[in-house]
């Protein structure tokens, strides 16, 4: 008998020991002293929820709700508590895990939940599959939501991104400015589920509300971001917040941003054009198979070759430039983050008018070419100021959210929901960027009339002496549904980039595109909306050199660029005449794929060496801007 109990304890110890070989890392980034650790372990290997022992509910009647008698169940404690007590810390387990993209058919396709996220949120329901209850519980869910991220092992370098909603018991707990508890989600190796935490963060005593924090909210915000940050929670007339925008400090353009150490007293490199032999380093296979001018010769010596065509951003140019021979030409600029960033690139965009000018009617503003945009790290009360004067005017207001620098459409969110836009800003830096609700569209067989966007490439030759040119030859993509302002988590509808998902990809040519373009809007030349695009992106990179850098884009003599434009086109619908179209740029982005360039036009990388390293344009379809 004493046996089997020293065995049975041996073999806790050895659980507990692989335990924390597993989740040590976890652990710590969560702030959770060491003491609680083996407490934790015990109630997730043996699943104990026991916080209705130490915890109760108590009904409060919300003095800010429009409900004349609207109450709320809070958290309360039921004995007393210290931070470093390491028996009180409880397991909280989740109502609702979920995909973005596939909250509404989980509901859809479970009545029973619906129903309980009613409960939760204190939503009446006669008729769980309802669409509008749906609506309203989806609506309702970014007061309550959570969220953590897995690494996407389908998908190398990405992760997929989970949000959740707590039982009745977490979901219960409240928000302050001064939490009493941590409540955070943990991700448990043993069964391979993730739950909630919750421990005391400060000393409590019995009856003391259990509050945790406004997610976004720092002490040493300003009184108008706490405002912001906590409004999902305590919303607030923010409306008469200036909403007008100006170029920040200089320090935004430099904080938790790379910087290049470019060498000193460079100011001309050698050039190419003469030269019979020109060796390239690539990291891209297409390079390799389709650049076929005898000229250039491939070489895996980074440190030997002429031509630096890289698949990742060169920081440190001078510490190369010492490790080298002689110096060398390179596939980028000194911050040119500020295209390619989308923050960065709306404040230089903004730089193309003398004056921003604000149309005070529809609350439009300018260039006409730039969707309204914000960086909701900065200007989140801004932005709530302005969506809220948006909505006084009954303006529509949709919004597509998108990182600052990724692309591929990864994480970006289409919706008109503001507790949603302001939540999802605290998942990564985000832009909010008003979504263009009039687009151009095309007509595509046995679908109907579905949104489209375009994909130019752009040449950078020098900065200095703008030398910029663009491809002549652009390239299509197009949505699989057709396109209505709703269902905004259909990504088939209102996403264009199908190249990099399961969806069906429509290609065409770009000269079979403009004849069924100017067939089905006779009244539009394509050559006027060509004219107008060109305009546009000579606009952008004037504008990107007005500043030095590290708030403009730099230059290096050894410096070239090739960046990939996507614009769509919008009706510019004017009370005292005929529709016009104008373009509206989406992003610029670095070293683009091409391979879908190389599959429609074999010579395109002959062209683009040609025209950067050779200053050979005649006949490489392009276009000086």
């Amino acid at each position: 008998m004493e046996s089997n109990m020293v065995q049975s304890s041996q073999n806790e110890e050895d659980l507990y020991n692989s335990f924390i070989a597993s989740h040590e890392a976890q652990l710590r980034s969560l702030d959770l002293s060491p003491n609680k650790w083996r407490t934790l372990f015990k109630k997730l290997n043996n699943s104990i929820f026991d916080a209705g022992n130490d915890f109760m509910y108590a009904q409060v009647e919300d003095s800010d709700s429009e409900e004349a008698f609207d109450s709320q169940l809070h958290v309360y404690t039921k004995t007393s508590m210290e931070p470093d007590d390491p028996d009180h810390i409880y397991l909280i387990d989740h109502a609702w895990t979920y995909s973005y993209e596939n909250a509404k058919q989980g509901l859809k396709e479970n009545q029973n939940l619906v129903l309980r996220m009613c409960s939760i949120m204190n939503l009446t329901c006669t008729d769980p599959s309802d669409d509008e209850v749906i609506e309203s519980v989806l609506r309702e869910s970014w007061k309550y939501n959570g969220t953590y991220t897995f690494q996407n092992l389908a998908q190398a370098g990405s992760f997929a991104r989970y949000w959740y909603i707590m039982d009745e018991f977490g979901s219960r707990i409240h928000r302050s400015e001064e939490p009493t508890f941590a409540l955070v989600p943990f991700s448990y190796c043993g069964d391979k589920m993730v739950y909630s935490i919750l421990f005391p963060s400060t000393s409590v005593t019995e009856g003391v509300e259990v509050t945790c924090c406004y997610l976004r909210y720092k002490s040493y915000f300003s009184e108008e971001m706490k405002m912001a940050a906590k409004y999902p929670w305590e919303p607030h007339d923010l409306s008469g917040i200036d909403y007008s925008q100006s170029e920040p400090d200089l320090d935004y353009f430099t904080c938790g941003r790379h910087i290049e150490i470019l060498p000193e007293d460079v100011h001309e490199i050698a050039p190419l054009s003469q030269e019979s032999k020109i060796t390239l380093y690539t990291e891209y296979p297409e390079v390799s198979e389709f650049l076929t001018n005898p000229r250039f010769y491939s070489t895996n010596d980074k440190l030997q070759a002429d031509i630096l065509w890289l698949s990742e951003r060169l920081w440190d140019y001078k510490s190369l430039a010492e490790s080298r021979d002689k110096l060398f030409y390179v596939s980028q600029f000194p911050s040119e983050q500020v295209l390619i960033n989308k923050d960065l690139l709306a404040i230089v965009c903004r730089r193309s008018c003398e004056e921003t000018e604000l149309d005070i009617d529809n609350l439009e503003t300018s260039p006409k070419w730039l969707p309204t945009t914000y960086s909701l790290m900065i200007e989140l009360p801004q932005f709530i100021s302005y969506f809220q004067n948006r909505e006084k005017k009954n303006l529509d207001n949709t919004w597509i959210i998108k990182p600052f620098n990724l692309a591929r459409g990864l994480d970006i969110f289409v919706t008109n929901n503001l507790n949603e836009i302001i939540r999802l800003s605290e998942v990564r830096k985000m832009v909010a960027c008003k979504y263009i609700t009039d687009p151009v569209l095309f007509w595509k067989e046995n679908v109907g009339l579905v949104k489209m966007d375009l994909r130019f490439i752009v040449l950078l030759r020098s900065i200095q002496d703008f030398e910029l040119f663009v491809y002549e030859r652009f390239w299509l993509r197009f949505a699989n549904k057709p396109f209505s302002l709703d269902n905004f988590e259909d990504y088939e509808k209102h996403f264009t980039v199908m190249n990099y998902s399961d969806f069906p990809l429509q290609q065409m040519f770009c000269h079979d595109f403009i004849k069924k373009f100017e067939k089905t809007y006779p009244f539009h030349k394509w050559s006027d909306v060509e004219n107008s695009i060109y305009k546009m992106i000579k606009d952008i990179f004037i504008a990107a050199a007005m500043c030095e850098p590290p708030a403009g884009i730099g230059s290096y003599p050894g410096s070239r660029a090739m960046y990939g434009l996507d614009i769509m086109l919008e009706w510019d619908r004017c009370d005292n005449g005929p529709p016009s179209i104008n373009p509206v740029i989406l992003e610029v982005n670095w070293m683009p794929d091409c391979k879908r360039a190389c599959d429609y036009y074999p010579e395109f990388y002959d062209d683009v060496f040609s025209v950067l390293f050779l200053n050979e344009s005649e006949g490489k379809h392009v276009v000086q801007l």
